[in-house]
């Protein structure tokens, strides 16, 4: 009636029963024929499962095991008959639904809350599968699901199934960055020293380089095998002498029981970066990503690689008044500069308030995009 009166704007005036002199006729004119056949009767049906974005081979298994569902079969008889007005006298295994009935309804075997169509308990797997099979995340899934389907805990069970999911696992976003843990200030040249291996120009390089100084060492290797890696590495401790701790990744050569037993012998603590985490082996990286520019550039020009390895030992670092070479060996080293003799003489530096600034400096631009995430629990 409503729709119907929409085309007519409509004053409406309030008179009291007293002032209306003649009866209503029209409530008093009734129909004498009341049992009008159906063609003469105006019926107006919604087909609920006209709107539902569902196909209908899809449609017709969801009404086949609706039929074979106690649960579904019950709420169907509840909704026909009508819901007790007390909770308690709803039967216990649709009483999940007693809060929403005036939402549900049922139509051609099938149960409906709103326009979604409630999904029997077999065919909650397959469908929730169907809902993930383009991946398209938690949130996407949820607003496909909530689009035409329903059961109790669908949320929490899409939620669970995507978190599970291998394919959205490898390809998630990353995590927030962490504030910076850096290594310890060692308190002497050469106690701590960090390797890596890299190529250039189809060849295998090693580089080891000192903590303290900064001072690196690169060497070419015929091969990458364990016994080719601690050659070198030998020769690099004959002269510096044994370093407390050797720091590398997870690569073959430095995790094989050769390199191992090598640590044993000479008495050292061999310590290794977080697997898929190689910025925790900065040192060394940050050694490769210079001797590798220094190598290309050398070659670009035509020059000498070995004099532009020497010069940057030799180039004062930024944040300290020292080179490499003078933080590792107490003395300036000879370049084709010229320098006057007292400058090569040996000279004991203290280097650690310079290297705490540079740490601190570091930290703090570093932690500027940075945050702590919470601590992993038990069964996170």
């Amino acid at each position: 009636m409503l729709l119907r009166l929409q085309k007519y704007d409509l004053n409406i005036t309030y008179i009291p029963g007293r002032d209306m002199l003649l009866a209503d006729t029209l409530s008093r004119a009734y129909l004498q024929d009341a049992n009008k056949s159906q063609t003469e009767l105006e019926v107006e049906c919604v087909n609920m499962v006209d709107y539902v974005p569902i196909s209908a081979e899809r449609m017709g298994s969801i009404r086949t095991a609706t039929g074979s569902d106690p649960k579904l079969l019950t709420l169907m008889k509840t909704i026909q008959q009508g819901w007790p007005k007390d909770k308690k006298d709803v039967p216990v295994e649709i009483t999940n639904f007693y809060s929403l009935q005036d939402e549900m309804s049922t139509q051609n075997g099938l149960v409906f809350r709103g326009e979604r169509v409630v999904i029997p308990d077999s065919l909650q797997k397959d469908i929730t599968q169907r809902i993930h099979s383009s991946h398209l995340g938690t949130e996407g899934c949820l607003r496909r699901a909530r689009d035409c389907v329903y059961w109790h805990g669908m949320n929490d069970h899409i939620k669970k199934h995507v978190a599970k999911c291998d394919t959205c696992r490898a390809l998630d976003t990353k995590q927030q960055k962490e504030t910076l843990q850096p290594h310890e200030i060692t308190t002497r040249p050469w106690a701590k020293v960090g390797t890596d291996l890299f190529t250039f120009d189809n060849k295998e390089y090693l580089v080891t380089v000192d903590y303290y100084s900064n001072f690196w060492e690169v060497d070419y290797l015929p091969d990458t095998k364990s016994s080719t890696v601690i050659r070198k590495l030998k020769g690099h401790f004959a002269r510096q002498g044994i370093p407390d701790v050797v720091f590398s990744d997870n690569g073959p050569q430095f995790s094989s029981a050769e390199f191992a037993n090598f640590g044993r012998k000479w008495e050292f603590t061999h310590k290794t970066s977080s697997p898929g985490y190689p910025q925790s082996n900065g040192k060394a990286e940050s050694a490769v990503k210079t001797a590798k520019r220094l190598m290309k550039k050398a070659k670009l020009a035509g020059q000498d690689p070995y004099l532009a390895i020497l010069d940057h030992r030799n180039t004062p670092t930024q944040g300290l008044d020292t080179s490499p070479a003078q933080r590792l060996l107490s003395r300036r080293t000879r370049t084709l500069l010229p320098i006057r003799d007292s400058l090569l003489e040996p000279k004991v530096t203290n280097n650690r308030s310079g290297l705490v600034k540079n740490r601190q400096r570091q930290s703090k631009y570093y932690n500027q995009t940075a945050k702590d995430m919470d601590s992993l629990k038990p069964g996170d």
